[in-house]
């Protein structure tokens, strides 16, 4: 990988984790949108809706889970790593950079597979529109 190539993708990575998103729907699956959105599957794309729901099933799951236990065991790593003589300040530095960066990437993940997802949504509204 250049130079030019890694600044370019830490840029998008960066860009991404600052953007402030506003999301149009609420994070709904798509069958619970289409009763959301009162849309009848006769009148839109089926292969767009199709694709809703497979970009649903892949909804990016986040590294520490969704409850507060992955974030108490990362702090209780941190804690026990101080324990050690001489080296725990740094290891304790090193993995609270590791999972702040772990944190950054799922957070990015998430919001670029929600803008996906948004517009895969948005495609189905329309082609309900063309329909009628």
């Amino acid at each position: 990988m250049s130079c030019p190539e890694l600044l370019g993708r830490i840029h998008d990575f960066w860009r991404d984790f600052n953007t402030v998103n506003r999301w149009r729907f609420p994070e709904l699956s798509p069958h619970c949108m289409q009763k959301w959105l009162d849309l009848d599957l006769g009148r839109v794309d089926y292969a767009e809706f199709k694709r809703v729901e497979w970009m649903w099933r892949r909804k990016p799951r986040s590294f520490l889970g969704e409850r507060v236990s992955g974030y108490v065991l990362l702090v209780f790593v941190a804690s026990i790593l101080l324990l050690i003589p001489h080296l725990g300040i740094p290891l304790a530095a090193v993995w609270c950079l590791a999972m702040v960066v772990a944190i950054a990437n799922d957070t990015v993940r998430l919001a670029r597979w929600r803008r996906d997802y948004e517009s895969g949504m948005v495609r189905v509204i329309r082609s309900r529109r063309k329909a009628k």
